[in-house]
């Protein structure tokens, strides 16, 4: 069965949310702060780290930054040991960029599939839907496809109401849009999705349940 996957807002560990301690307890957490190549990554990864350390939890960083580091095949030996993923959060079409097909990604969807949870922050989170919401339009576009059929805004704090609400327009009424701000997380596990903090769904720019996300 595959492993849980943890949808976090851009602040991630504001307010310590028991949903990514409890899907991460006992794993041995890999750091990819991919997303935030242009802002400080390093900081970002180190930071995540940190805090996963501070639970209780193992946690190590490797420093992604471009198509080269995902097809270094040092680099996907150690994905494919870790029993977690935290992508951080950052640009969204920077970390499909790198990640999309590449071995860094298949070693992932393998360990995933297997049982290893797999948590988004931000844009870490949007980039694993499909379709992607495109942070510099608003606009939609492909992304990783592990969640397939559905958008995430997650790290949209200081957009427009009016970009926001574009976004769920022109989804359609067959793709749900989940909004994840800070200091929540929506999870996917054994099927079933649940929510913690101020999760919404909205379908064809209406509000929705997490039922229409639909079991997977």
């Amino acid at each position: 069965m595959a492993g849980p996957v943890v949808l976090l807002g851009a602040d991630p560990f504001a307010g310590t949310p028991a949903a990514l301690t409890e899907a991460l307890a006992g794993r041995s957490v890999l750091v990819l702060p991919i997303a935030a190549a242009f802002q400080h990554p390093r900081r970002a990864g180190d930071a995540a780290a940190e805090w996963l350390r501070a639970q209780g939890l193992t946690a190590d960083v490797a420093l992604v930054l471009n198509r080269r580091d995902a097809n270094d095949p040092e680099v996907v030996a150690r994905a494919a040991a870790a029993g977690a993923y935290l992508l951080t959060d950052g640009t969204a079409m920077h970390a499909r960029s790198v990640l999309k097909e590449t071995p860094l990604w298949e070693a992932m969807c393998v360990a995933h599939g297997a049982g290893a949870p797999l948590v988004g922050a931000g844009g870490g989170a949007v980039v694993l839907c499909d379709p992607m919401v495109d942070e510099r339009g608003g606009g939609l576009t492909l992304g990783l496809g592990l969640l397939s059929r559905m958008a995430v805004l997650a790290g949209h704090a200081g957009w427009p109401v009016h970009m926001v609400r574009r976004i769920r327009e022109l989804a359609g009424p067959d793709t749900p849009v989940a909004t994840v701000p800070a200091a929540a997380a929506l999870v996917l596990d054994g099927g079933t999705w649940t929510a913690h903090g101020a999760v919404e769904v909205h379908v064809g720019g209406r509000a929705a349940g997490l039922d229409a996300l639909g079991a997977r």
